[in-house]
């Protein structure tokens, strides 16, 4: 039933019509909005010949002045409807002008919330102006609706395993695009932790049902959809661990499933060689400086049940430093080698002769290889191997050769090693010698004797 408002406006029109003049006067021109009821629009904007000639006021109403020769355009604009266009003729005494509300696009975007992926087939109903209307969206997630421009609506969500939506959206003067976050009622998330810490474990691998739905997050969590009250088969798959296997019932009140799993055993083999690339046989291993085997006649240890991780490997030999190097289980069967080098003392070669002289220049072997010659004060500088027996040959002109045989231990350091050396004498010089001493001494007897003749002869003549 029309309210009183809407007799007297069509009154008011009636009067105009009645009253209008055909010559040259003022032009009513009535401005209104017709949805459910008409209502007079005020502020509405009135442009003759492309020039403001006034604004309606609260009944819609604005006189504009024609001189009733000529035709002229008449524009009507208000913010938020489509702009009218019409013309004032030259017997027009009075224009209605129906204002449409201008029309724009609601799209609204539903996404999965937490794939981020865009849900197709979701019933999505537009309430608003005392009705509603329903669309899917399509296979990009979108529903479109077309909606009166500086309204207010509600939108509402309906999906299969999904949390309905329900929400409240202003609409301006231009599109408008809505994001939607759609929340499975059907979530339900599996947590994976190591056995043994209890640490979340990131990058497990999951399957359900023999499908593979995803990878574990920084906190070891996937969220799957899956629908309560079912038993399905789970299995989990990480790198260093053992396969996990089993079925699981998802009960409608839990929500969430924790799966410890356990590292699995490794064995991997250490090879020990020393610097002539020959195995070395008894070396002691120690994984973490824990005894974790020695190594064979080959120079292969053994190591079993180890688990993936990083550990600290060291490798023990008398006669050798010992070797430490960082070792990460990651492999089955591994085999890491490691090369012990010789342990060495710094020794010093003293040559001497008599308690304490020493002699330079001797020349130094070491079993028949020449290590170098003594300095001036008789020394010569070696590294020399620990549990090694030496020979140590010393050879110098005018000297005996003089042979040591001494091994470097451990246990006993000698930081040096003296070597007596014995002048060895020229019998050849001495039997020359001797010969000149005994010729020397002939010679002053022979003298001696002759001087004693000549004497002798003398006192004869007297």
């Amino acid at each position: 039933m029309p309210r009183c408002g809407d007799y007297l406006f069509i009154a008011i029109f009636s009067v105009l019509i009645l009253t209008g003049s055909a010559c040259g006067a003022a032009v009513l021109v009535q401005v209104f909005e017709k949805e459910e009821n008409i209502t007079p629009v005020e502020g509405a904007l009135v442009y003759a010949n492309n020039t403001l000639v006034g604004k309606t006021d609260d009944t819609g109403t604005v006189e504009v002045f024609s001189p009733g020769t000529e035709v002229i355009p008449l524009t009507v604009e208000k913010f938020g409807y489509d702009a009218w266009e019409g013309d004032i003729g030259t017997n027009t005494t009075q224009i209605l002008v129906d204002l449409q509300k201008t029309k724009i696009t609601l799209s609204v975007h539903l996404y999965d919330a937490d794939t981020m992926d865009p849900v197709p087939g979701v019933s999505v109903t537009l309430e608003g102006d005392g009705s509603e209307s329903t669309v899917a969206s399509d296979s990009n997630g979108t529903a479109g609706f077309i909606v009166q421009a500086r309204k207010s609506y509600r939108i509402v969500t309906n999906a299969e395993h999904y949390q309905p939506v329900s929400m409240a959206v202003d609409v301006g003067i231009s599109g408008k695009d809505v994001q939607v976050m759609l929340f499975r009622d059907d979530r339900f998330s599996i947590v994976v932790k190591d056995g043994d810490s209890g640490a979340p474990l990131s990058g497990a691998r999951l399957f359900v049902e023999g499908i593979e739905k995803g990878i574990t997050d920084n906190k070891g969590v996937l969220t799957l959809p899956m629908p309560r009250g079912k038993v399905y088969l789970i299995r989990v798959v990480m790198d260093g661990y053992q396969d996990y296997n089993g079925r699981q019932i998802v009960e409608s009140d839990t929500a969430f499933l924790t799966i410890p799993i356990t590292k699995a055993p490794f064995t991997i083999f250490v090879s020990a060689y020393n610097e002539e690339n020959n195995p070395v046989e008894g070396a002691l291993v120690l994984v973490d400086n824990v005894t974790a085997g020695t190594t064979s006649r080959y120079g292969r240890a053994v190591l079993m049940n180890l688990t993936a991780g990083r550990y600290l490997l060291e490798v023990q030999h008398p006669g050798y430093v010992p070797a430490r190097q960082p070792l990460t289980v990651a492999v089955q069967g591994e085999d890491i080698i490691t090369e012990l080098l010789y342990q060495k003392e710094n020794i010093t070669i003293r040559t001497i002769e008599g308690s304490s002289s020493p002699v330079p220049s001797v020349k130094i072997s070491l079993n028949g290889e020449e290590a170098g010659f003594t300095n001036d004060r008789g020394t010569l500088p070696l590294l020399m191997r620990v549990n090694l027996s030496y020979t140590i040959t010393a050879e110098k002109e005018g000297y005996h050769q003089s042979i040591v045989n001494q091994e470097i231990s451990p246990s006993n350091r000698t930081p040096s090693i003296i070597i007596p050396m014995e002048r060895n004498f020229n019998w050849m010089l001495v039997g020359v010698a001797g010969i000149g001493v005994a010729a020397a001494i002939g010679a002053v007897l022979f003298f001696r004797r002759r001087a004693s003749g000549n004497s002798h002869g003398k006192r004869g003549g007297l």
